[in-house]
């Protein structure tokens, strides 16, 4: 009888030791996050980008008060972010390395709630922390690192709506997720998608009509307020149904290999855009993102505004789509291919101490190195998942873990058909729901082969 009695403590006392390695690990993480970021705060700089003068530019129209002046070129929501920060590269930066220590968190949590293992949890939280091509994004001044947040949040937010017990938690976390769900596509466009994306997970996880039916009253509104009404707004100063005006000008990342091949009524853009590729590539190699430095000569040669020039621009690269269906493809899956090679993007030239840059640019190789392995398997991993029904039983493929696949899989479709530019940093953000799928993998094949070890023993 001992021995039951002792199992029933055991089990009594499990709970509570959970918790405590959960508080512990939070704890861990939080001291190690704050510490990394102390020293990149002394050690390493902001770094700004081609892109960056134009947030910055549209935070300043946001900081007056108004979207009058908002010229539509980005989505609101790191022009907004720059204007919380109130324009200051330090700023901008201080709070970005707050949205690292939270998205270790975030990972942390996550993955301790979908497995009840704050020691995994406590792996996925850090590995954020220690990739550098992650990391040292928080020093840029672009839209990744806040757009990371987001998604993390959403992810997070969707776990626990997965679990909610109750009505009214049902209708909180409905809400949340909700607001969350909307702000990625307000950061970066491509993930427009995710509040669709997530009405499957949201129903099907609802046990029962009206529950579902309280969960999407709760869920659907912010989203399509959000959204619908940026689109609303484009569309009315701009007459394009998109989130931005720039959709013309991205398709031409597609279609400016074969320009040429547009009809004579289409002359002085066509000839004005072959000539500057043209340059481009003896310069350089190839023609990427020629159409952003054209655009002055574009808009003399055919005597249209920018934003006119952006809608004939699309009209041309969709008349171009259709007769070539199989170019397009190709650089659409070149653009996908891309998408998956995770580059670090940062200045390691501004490190002072020549042995700490030499020690950064290792660590930055084996961080890649690392990147590009998870994301291999999980490409492979996605592959033998889909026509392998006993290795899905194997890996307990929840809905959790398949709204977080599914979410990158979408991604890196949606971000190559819009653009054929600088795809591989559109990862970014959703770099460590692949570690974090991958990490949920990797631990249900481990407990799968203790299970016969321990009926055995």
């Amino acid at each position: 009888m001992d021995w039951i009695v002792a199992g029933r403590m055991d089990a009594e006392r499990w709970p509570t030791r959970t918790a405590a390695r959960a508080w512990i690990g939070g704890a861990l993480l939080s001291v190690i996050g704050i510490a990394q970021r102390l020293v990149l705060w002394f050690a390493y700089t902001p770094v700004e980008y081609s892109d960056t003068g134009a947030y910055l530019r549209l935070g300043d129209v946001l900081a007056s008060g108004s979207l009058r002046g908002y010229d539509g070129r980005r989505v609101p929501g790191y022009p907004a972010f720059t204007a919380l920060a109130g324009g200051e590269a330090s700023s901008i930066y201080a709070l970005q390395l707050g949205l690292g220590v939270a998205i270790s968190l975030l990972l942390f949590w996550m993955t301790y709630r979908a497995t009840r293992s704050a020691g995994l949890g406590v792996v996925v939280g850090l590995l954020y922390d220690l990739i550098p091509g992650q990391f040292l994004f928080e020093a840029n001044l672009l839209s990744e690192t806040l757009a990371a947040f987001l998604v993390v949040l959403s992810m997070t937010l969707l776990g626990e709506l997965l679990r909610a017990g109750g009505r009214r938690v049902d209708a909180v976390w409905a809400l949340l997720l909700g607001i969350s769900s909307a702000m990625p596509g307000l950061t970066r466009p491509e993930y427009y998608f995710l509040p669709v994306w997530f009405l499957p997970f949201i129903v099907t996880g609802s046990a029962g009509l009206r529950r579902a039916a309280r969960r999407l009253a709760a869920y659907l509104p912010l989203p399509a307020l959000l959204l619908g009404g940026w689109v609303a707004f484009i569309y009315s100063q701009y007459g394009m149904l998109s989130p931005t005006v720039v959709v013309g000008y991205g398709l031409v990342q597609h279609t400016g290999p074969y320009f040429e091949d547009l009809p004579d009524s289409a002359a002085p853009l066509r000839d004005a855009y072959v000539r500057l590729r043209d340059e481009r590539v003896a310069a350089r190699g190839n023609q990427t993102n020629t159409v952003w430095t054209a655009i002055p000569d574009l808009m003399e040669a055919s005597e249209l505004s920018f934003y006119d020039l952006s809608r004939e621009l699309q009209h041309l690269s969709l008349q171009l789509i259709r007769e070539h269906p199989d170019r397009f493809a190709l650089s659409a899956a070149g653009g996908w291919v891309e998408f998956w090679k995770a580059p670090v993007y940062a200045n390691l030239e501004a490190i002072d101490s020549a042995p700490a840059r030499a020690g950064m640019q290792t660590w930055a190789a084996a961080g890649r190195a690392l990147s590009l392995a998870v994301n291999g398997l999980f490409l492979a991993g996605s592959a033998a998942l889909v026509v392998s029904r006993r290795l899905r039983r194997q890996l307990t493929i929840d809905p959790h873990m398949l709204a977080a696949a599914g979410t990158v899989w979408i991604t890196s479709v949606v971000q190559t058909l819009f653009e054929h530019g600088d795809n591989p940093r559109f990862l970014a953000p959703t770099q460590m729901l692949v570690v974090y799928v991958v990490a949920r993998w990797a631990y249900a094949w481990w407990m799968a082969r203790r299970r016969p070890e321990a009926q055995a023993a």
